[in-house]
């Protein structure tokens, strides 16, 4: 149809057509109107920019010589000559660049629309022709011509323009100008206006032109301080030494400087060196070659500094030293001890410029103490919310049971540093040294013997007997192995090794000693956790690499992991002992967390971390610990409820299957009594057997039977149903105990104690099989990171609503001791900076972009 179809063309002799549509037409033909504007434009800045390029670069040329304090250097006659220059090359290009442009018309637009969009038999064109003539035929053939031209139409796009300005300037002189414009006003931003009147202003004399003065001052604040360097800029002097104009900062007043600033200037020009005076005490520039001076000098007092040259001010600038305040540090609350014997110290500090470092110090405080104990005072470091806050509110836990000053008095004072390394200390507070309280005797015992040891070491002897005797009883302390090697290790050593330096090295062994037999490894673990704690709050502290930072949180996950597995297996085995498992106040199971709680704190740790956000992390780290030392105060916090009723359950069932046997004793008993009645044997007693081969029926007796096993049966239905709300899983073994209890009352119904006693039996044997696996449920529960949670949603300690919002989900754990200095950023933000830093990464490879923007990316990932 399209190659029938007759398109109207301008040629001779032309051939007769119909009036073509005007050009506001565009949108009743069809064409688009948006479409046709972009065209326009595009070929109006392909033939304005070719025309336009060589003026726009002699005027950057202009304006980079002028930027650049070139054209004042040079004599006053070539000066003007460049100028005039100038003056007459920018309008001569102006004009022939404008002369050669005319502007695109509609069809040049159409055109160019049909080139970019790739189409053929220029549609837009046959839009807005119009038949020559003919019949009905023509006309509808034509319609269809036209609407086939309308689809192929729709899809129509405008390339970028592209003005070629290459083939007209192939040495690329324009980037040249671009580059040399760009340094000019990198250089003189700021100054760009005197320079600019300098550039218009040749100095045409007979002699040599005069060359101006340039002065740049700046005051650096200490580094420490985090405050940016303080500009101080006067204007370029013509060579007369007239005093230059403020500067912005006098208007608001003195220019306040932080003590210890280094003043640092630069003058260029006026061939005699100049002198820099602060506060009256001058101090003369050094020269850097024949016509630049430089000087640096302390900012310690005055209230101006000023620049003078040849008996001419440069500048000056009335200033007020500020003076660094020493840091201020107190006690929020007195030093306590927490339940699980660890020192909580809660502070406040504050600096001007931001705090440095924070100590605790730790001194003995007794009279009358020995000699002994005499030596350095415990450093305690204090975590900060931060690097160099102006502002901390922490609070810390260290763990001093096992120094040997544990239990005695001592004074506590706190210090914090700040940049400039002065201090300020708090009030020093009387305290006794939390010391830990051993409830097993053994473990009591040596540990007043470690500390006999402490406060008398010539007391070796009666010490290594004391340890003897106590090794001599395995039984006392679980027949432990390790521990009676530990104690026949250390009396021997303190016997047969002299040396004072021994004692510390006894004592170590017998702490640990009597950890482990009071806890076994859970105080290890929690030893452990705590160095692995503070090794990763130092390392944030002092910004680690992202390196590091993922090994110490490799390392706390699996301090973490110990810790928790020491604690199902001390629990275990006190549930074995028969002890019962202690109750705790319930807010602090409220504030107990779960294993999906944990390992969400730890990761979102991690990814803090890595993106950057460290003052985030150090946050959720302190949160941590706080939940942990809630953790450590009540370790079966979770246990009180939940595990408590297994416990009780798990006895129900012992005393289910103490009446199951007593019940198949007697069915057993009856099914006796049947036989021989059967078979005419005498009956037990010396009852009188019935006939032989008489047919029993139930008696009373066995009615009772039946209906007590029925009874029992629904026991343990009511118990299968309490397991399963606090344990989740029912043992298999329970079900079919469930079916032999009924299989047995059946039989005894029927007056059949015989076949009602296979069926007791088996139950008998799957509850003993029941039981075990619940035992063994319990502990899978206990053991291993989510001990003492157990699955999502079932924790023993934590029954359904309780502490949850009104959807039944866990709050969140840091809201509840969130100071809010810090903010924790939400699941969105920790995507974005990762979303972010994977894209700067990802253009720090690409060796295709500029030198400069890489640089700026890889100063950018040194920070994160």
């Amino acid at each position: 149809m399209q190659d029938k179809t007759t398109r109207v063309r301008p040629a001779a002799p032309p051939p007769r057509r119909g009036p073509a549509k005007p050009d506001g037409a565009a949108r009743a033909a069809g064409e688009p109107a948006w479409r046709l504007w972009q065209a326009r434009a595009a070929l109006t800045w392909e033939r304005l920019w070719p025309a336009l390029w060589a003026p726009a670069a002699l005027a950057g040329a202009f304006l980079a010589l002028a930027l650049a304090n070139v054209l004042p250097l040079l004599p006053g006659w070539l000066h003007a000559a460049v100028l005039a220059l100038f003056a007459v090359a920018i309008p001569l290009a102006l004009y022939r660049g404008v002369r050669r442009f005319s502007p695109p018309d509609a069809a040049a637009a159409r055109r160019r629309i049909e080139r970019d969009s790739g189409l053929t038999h220029r549609p837009l064109s046959a839009l807005r022709d119009a038949p020559a003539g003919g019949g009905a035929t023509a006309l509808a053939l034509w319609h269809l011509h036209q609407e086939r031209m309308r689809r192929t139409v729709r899809r129509l796009r405008v390339a970028l323009p592209h003005p070629n300005v290459a083939a007209r300037d192939p040495l690329a002189l324009r980037m040249l100008v671009g580059l040399l414009l760009f340094v000019a006003v990198t250089g003189s931003w700021g100054d760009w206006r005197p320079r600019l009147a300098a550039a218009f202003s040749p100095h045409v004399a007979a002699g040599p032109a005069a060359r101006p003065v340039a002065l740049d001052l700046w005051l650096t604040p200490p580094e420490y301080t985090g405050l940016p360097p303080i500009f101080l800029k006067a204007g370029a002097d013509d060579g007369t030494h007239a005093a230059p104009a403020p500067a912005p900062t006098t208007a608001a007043g003195p220019v306040k400087v932080p003590a210890g600033s280094l003043a640092l200037g630069r003058v260029t020009g006026g061939g005699v060196p100049p002198t820099l005076e602060i506060g009256g005490a001058p101090v003369a520039f050094e020269a850097v070659d024949a016509d630049s001076f430089q000087v640096q000098a302390p900012v310690t007092g005055g209230d101006r500094v000023a620049v003078t040259q040849d008996g001419g001010t440069l500048g000056s600038w009335p200033i007020e030293v500020v003076p660094d305040r020493p840091p201020t540090i107190a006690f929020v609350t007195p030093p306590a001890q927490t339940d699980h014997g660890a020192l909580r110290i809660e502070y406040v500090a504050q600096d001007d410029y931001g705090i440095a470092g924070a100590v605790g110090t730790v001194r003995l405080a007794g009279e009358g103490l020995p000699k002994a104990l005499d030596g350095e005072p415990i450093e305690l470091p204090l975590a900060l919310p931060g690097l160099n806050p102006k502002e901390a509110r922490q609070a810390g836990f260290h763990d001093l049971t096992a120094h040997p000053w544990a239990g005695l008095p001592v004074t506590l004072r706190l210090t914090a540093t700040d940049g400039a390394g002065q201090t300020g200390s708090s009030e020093e507070l009387p305290m006794i040294l939390p010391e830990r309280v051993f409830n097993h005797p053994v473990a009591r015992a040596i540990a007043e013997l470690r500390k006999r040891l402490t406060l008398d070491p010539e007391a070796r002897r009666p010490v290594a007997e004391a340890l003897a005797e106590l090794s001599a009883a395995p039984g006392q302390y679980h027949h432990d192995l390790v521990a009676f090697l530990a104690m026949r290790s250390a009396a021997a050593r303190l016997i047969l090794d002299p040396e004072a330096s021994a004692v510390p090295s006894v004592q170590q062994l017998m702490w640990e000693t009597a950890l482990r037999i009071e806890d076994g490894g859970l105080s290890l673990a929690e030893r452990d956790l705590r160095d692995a704690e503070r090794r990763l709050a130092e390392a944030l502290d002092r910004n680690a690499s992202d390196e590091e930072l993922r090994q110490l949180m490799d390392e706390l996950q699996q301090a973490l992991d110990r810790f928790m597995e020491a604690m199902a297996e001390n629990l275990r085995q006190a549930l074995e002992r028969g002890e019962q498992v202690p109750q705790i106040p319930p807010e602090l199971a409220q504030n107990m967390m779960d294993q999906s709680d944990i390992q969400q704190m730890l990761d979102r740790m991690r990814e803090m971390a890595e993106t950057g956000s460290r003052d985030a992390a150090r946050q959720m780290l302190s949160q941590l610990q706080q939940m942990l030392e809630n953790m450590r105060a009540g370790m079966t916090a979770q246990m009180q409820q939940g595990q408590n009723q297994a416990m009780e359950t798990m006895r129900q069932l012992q005393d289910l299957m103490q009446q199951q046997q007593q019940l198949m004793d007697q069915t057993f008993q009856r099914a006796q009594e049947q036989m021989n009645a059967e078979n005419g044997l005498p009956q037990p007693g010396g009852r009188t057997p019935r006939g032989r081969g008489q047919p029993q029926t139930s008696s009373p007796m066995m009615q009772q039977q039946a209906e007590q096993q029925e009874a029992l049966r629904r026991q343990l239905g009511e118990m299968m149903r309490q397991m399963g709300e606090q344990m989740g899983d029912i043992p298999q073994p329970f079900g079919r105990a469930e079916r032999a209890m009924r299989g047995a009352g059946e039989a005894l119904q029927q007056g059949q104690p015989g076949a009602a006693v296979p069926n007791q039996a088996q139950a008998m044997q799957e509850l003993q099989q029941g039981l075990q696996g619940m035992a063994e449920q319990m502990m899978q529960q206990m053991a291993g990171p989510g001990m003492m949670m157990g699955p999502p949603g079932q924790q023993p300690g934590r029954q359904p609503g309780r502490g949850r919002d009104p959807l039944n989900r866990n709050p969140s754990p840091f809201g509840q001791i969130d100071n809010g200095d810090v903010k924790v950023p939400a699941e969105a933000d920790l995507q974005r900076a990762r979303e972010i830093l994977d894209e700067l990464r990802r253009r720090s490879g690409e060796y295709d972009r500029p030198q400069m923007e890489r640089e700026y990316i890889d100063r950018l990932l040194r920070q994160f």
